[in-house]
């Protein structure tokens, strides 16, 4: 074996990939991970299910028979940093992650505009809106407070005969003549995810083991942002499949351009490993090799060798030096982490023209995306079919600080929204953002969210202001929330 004898955390890497079909098939990132996708991750946990009832007909037996086998299924969640990628233009390393589980790209990234003297911090007056569409996520520059320093948004309404763009929440600032107001990345519910039947593939690996969900449907999405760490991203959900991959030893030796190659411990395998590719290795002396396993038998494995840009050595590869782990490239990776410091919740009554700032204490989005697994699929070897979406339930909780001066307004003007009564009551504008600079900022937007906990902790260092509720929209994937990159 090489390296230490234990699985060793802090090797994690995890890779994601958008997946052809509902069901693996032997491709790139589905049939071995790929340098692009791989994400910085934290923590990343995978297991599977292999469920049954129990027959209900008697044997004399005091305890119940096994006999019915049910679909299997299996689940994975990984948590990591959202990390901006650092250019405005360049989606972030979560993109396909998003894209494929749930969320709408909107990438308005190429379209800039400045201010005009008119502007407000609700409606800005505009150069041009050409490129622009309502809904779009955007960043503002508040020159007062420093060339470069933006806060980010989301497009309301889009005024053409005037240049107008309204945005919600307002502005804590309206905006300088020549200001700069550019496009960013957006990613809004997506309503028709089961109808394509979108799925991922999640790889887990470290020294020694390697975890694959086929057909990973991610249903819960959790965003963290404030007190002394970075925005982070939480994401779980059920797979259809579940397979386990470990090092083993070389059983015997590969001769050069040999086919068959057997393994120790034929469980290194977990059973649905043919197409999978493995890394041959002897600790340095000779440049390890990669191949292409297309049958198993027991502890004989038949490969194809010199796979992924490797080369058969043109020597014997040694049982007594050698092992085989299950391919693992060296992720690319681009971003960083947004500074704790750089955290704002700003929120205002539905349509209102004013807003209130908290810097950030904490903040969480949750983000149930309602999959529900198709489970009676007949001849499908006992795993899940397909899925389809129920309603979303989308839940943030906020808690941030303001100098004494507005602080009991900030609570004012929340307290009041939440205690209106008719068709908007309660309904409250929010965007949380962390980030100041282009390119290094991640927030989103709730235009509508429906206060549901109001509180004031008077007990805090800093008296704190904390809000919670329920993030709504009135028609489908339209103004409900947007995760924003800027």
């Amino acid at each position: 074996m090489t390296g230490p004898k234990v699985d060793i955390g802090r090797d994690l890497t995890a890779f994601v990939a958008a997946q052809g079909k509902f069901k693996l098939s032997d491709t790139a990132g589905e049939s071995y991970p790929e340098t692009a996708d791989a994400i910085r991750a934290i923590t990343g946990s995978a297991g599977g299910t292999i469920a049954y009832n129990p027959r209900e007909d008697k044997f004399g037996t005091a305890t119940a028979v096994p006999g019915i086998q049910q679909k299997r299924t299996a689940e994975g969640s990984l948590d990591g940093y959202v990390m901006p990628s650092g250019t405005r233009t360049t989606a972030p390393d979560i993109d396909e992650l998003l894209t494929t589980a749930g969320w709408t790209k909107i990438d308005r990234s190429a379209t800039t505009t400045t201010s005009g003297a008119s502007s407000t911090a609700h409606v800005l007056d505009c150069s041009s809106v050409s490129g622009f569409a309502n809904g779009d996520a955007i960043i503002v520059e508040d020159t007062v407070t420093g060339s470069g320093v933006y806060e980010m948004r989301r497009i309301v309404s889009i005024y053409a005969p005037s240049d107008q763009i309204t945005v919600e929440p307002p502005l804590t600032f309206a905006p300088a003549t020549g200001a700069n107001i550019k496009g960013a990345i957006g990613y809004k519910p997506n309503d028709t995810r089961d109808t394509a039947q979108d799925a991922l593939v999640l790889w887990l690996l470290n020294n020694n083991s390697a975890d694959r969900l086929g057909s990973w449907m991610p249903s819960s999405f959790s965003f963290t942002q404030g007190g002394e760490d970075a925005a982070r991203l939480s994401v779980s959900g059920t797979a259809r499949r579940h397979d386990r991959f470990w090092q083993t030893p070389l059983g015997s030796n590969l001769a050069t351009s040999a086919t068959t190659m057997v393994v120790t411990d034929a469980l290194a395998s977990a059973g649905d490993a043919l197409n999978t590719y493995w890394t041959l290795s002897d600790g340095g002396s000779t440049t390890a090799e990669t191949v292409k396993v297309t049958a198993i038998s027991g502890t004989s494995w038949t490969v194809t060798r010199a796979q992924l840009g490797t080369s058969d050595p043109g020597t014997t590869w040694a049982a007594s030096d050698t092992v085989i782990t299950p391919y693992q490239p060296a992720g690319t990776f681009a971003g960083a982490p947004v500074p704790a410091t750089s955290g704002q919740a700003v929120f205002a009554p539905y349509g209102s023209a004013t807003a209130t700032a908290l810097q950030v204490n904490s903040a969480t989005l949750d983000c149930g995306m309602a999959v529900t697994t198709r489970e009676d699929i007949h001849g499908d070897t006992y795993k899940v079919g397909g899925y389809v979406l129920t309603q979303r339930e989308v839940n943030a909780t906020l808690s941030g600080w303001t100098l004494k001066q507005s602080n009991m307004v900030a609570l004012m003007q929340a307290f009041q929204v939440t205690n209106v009564a008719g068709g908007s009551s309660q309904q409250i504008s929010v965007a949380v953002v962390s980030g100041t600079a282009e390119g290094s900022m991640f927030g989103w937007v709730a235009p509508r969210m429906r206060t549901t906990d109001l509180s004031l902790d008077r007990g805090a260092e800093e008296v704190t202001l904390e809000l919670a509720g329920r993030c709504e929209g009135t028609s489908s994937g339209a103004d409900e929330i947007l995760l924003m990159f800027g």
